[in-house]
């Protein structure tokens, strides 16, 4: 039988090796901040069949001198622009240019500005929300796995759960600083905030499958240790695992195609976090809590 497990020195390393080449990317070439996270204007617009318009209407923002950061359709006669804050005589000035040369019927439905108060708002309740999320997986884990057999303990599962996800988490971001320095479709809005927490819950399922095949494992094998036990629940659920992630990748993947620019760089921030979720659900969770529990287990003999 193939033992993984015990090869948990190679996992780390490259983990390490992506959470270290995330983090110098997040610094040297920060994120593609939305203007949901740096302020800026949302202009409605609607017009029979405008969603098919998007390039001609790039190109009237620019003759205007007006960069639009995103360009997404609500319907195939709404849509929605984001900018960078304009006065009001750019936004007049845009407004016109747009009925001149993409379509007279142009009606403008909504205009609002998101000031710097309100984004620091979001940014603060972006950071407490994956906080939050974080604990009480925690606590949820710990209050699951309460019966597992000692040695083992609940909190070990809980907390390696959770630095699994940290692992996601970072790495995810690191992949959208990169996508997002290259193609400037790739920004970081309110949906990426919903990508991270529901990667989150994805990756915590995918770790609590393994979690508790061990904890059946070790109430059926007392007197095995835990390193083969482990190997044994990630050989009996890893099949699982993969597979329950590609059906799900690709239905993202075909989002990602068909799904239109709008919801794009979400489908894509969901793949990626998936799949490094997968991975660390596999290889790093349960790898951590053996060897927590190993080094635990040497300390108390000394």
């Amino acid at each position: 039988m193939f033992n993984i497990v015990k090869k948990r020195t190679y996992f780390y390393i490259f983990s390490s090796l992506l959470v270290v080449l995330s983090i110098v990317s997040i610094f040297t070439w920060k994120l593609n901040l939305g203007i949901d996270f740096r302020g800026g204007s949302v202009i409605e617009i609607s017009a029979p069949g405008l969603a098919n318009n998007s390039e001609k209407i790039k190109e009237a923002a620019s003759a205007s001198g007006i960069e639009i950061d995103s360009i997404r359709n609500s319907g195939s006669d709404k849509v929605i622009l984001r900018s960078r804050n304009l006065s009001a005589q750019e936004h007049d000035d845009l407004i016109a240019n747009l009925k001149n040369t993409v379509d007279p019927s142009i009606t403008e439905d909504n205009y609002q500005t998101i000031g710097p108060v309100v984004s620091r708002d979001l940014t603060n309740k972006a950071i407490w929300s994956v906080v939050i999320a974080t604990i009480a997986i925690i606590l949820y884990i710990a209050f699951a796995f309460r019966k597992v057999p000692k040695p083992a303990s609940s909190w070990r599962f809980g907390i390696t759960a959770v630095v699994a996800l940290l692992h996601d988490l970072i790495v995810t971001t690191g992949f959208v600083s990169v996508v997002g320095h290259f193609y400037k479709f790739m920004q970081v809005d309110s949906l990426f905030i919903t990508a991270l927490l529901t990667i989150m819950g994805f990756s915590v399922h995918d770790t609590i499958v393994v979690f508790d095949r061990l904890r059946e494992n070790l109430i059926r094998h007392p007197n095995n240790n835990l390193e083969t036990l482990a190997n044994d629940s990630i050989l009996q659920t890893i099949s699982r695992s993969i597979n329950t992630s590609l059906t799900t990748i690709l239905v993202l993947v075909t989002l990602f195609v068909i799904g239109g620019e709008s919801i794009g760089h979400f489908v894509l921030i969901l793949i990626a976090g998936i799949t490094f979720g997968t991975y660390s659900s596999i290889f790093i969770a349960t790898m951590l809590l053996v060897s927590w529990s190993k080094s635990a287990k040497a300390k108390a003999v000394k």
